[in-house]
């Protein structure tokens, strides 16, 4: 993501995208994950994919077709309920 202020909006921007290309992916019957921790490794990154060091990396998307044989890919997280996440006004 471009550095701009204090990086909060472009940051909130940048994950909106990456939440409907995830959902787009799906879409098209590939999988997705993304990977904050590719943060941690961004020197590495940009210079193998010639990325300039004015960006910073929030994170990466790795994706491709799901193998549903693998256990792992089963797994399914419990999610709280939206009332205990979200305050609706009316």
């Amino acid at each position: 993501m471009p550095s701009v202020g204090d990086n909060v909006r472009v940051a909130s921007d940048v994950g909106m995208y990456a939440q409907t290309f995830l959902l787009s992916l799906t879409a098209h019957g590939l999988a997705g994950v993304p990977q904050t921790v590719l943060g941690f490794f961004a020197d590495v990154i940009r210079k193998h994919l010639g990325i300039s060091e004015d960006y910073k990396m929030l994170f990466g998307v790795s994706f491709g077709y799901e193998d549903k044989s693998v256990i792992a890919n089963g797994l399914k997280m419990e999610r709280a309920s939206i009332e205990e996440n979200v305050t609706f006004h009316r």
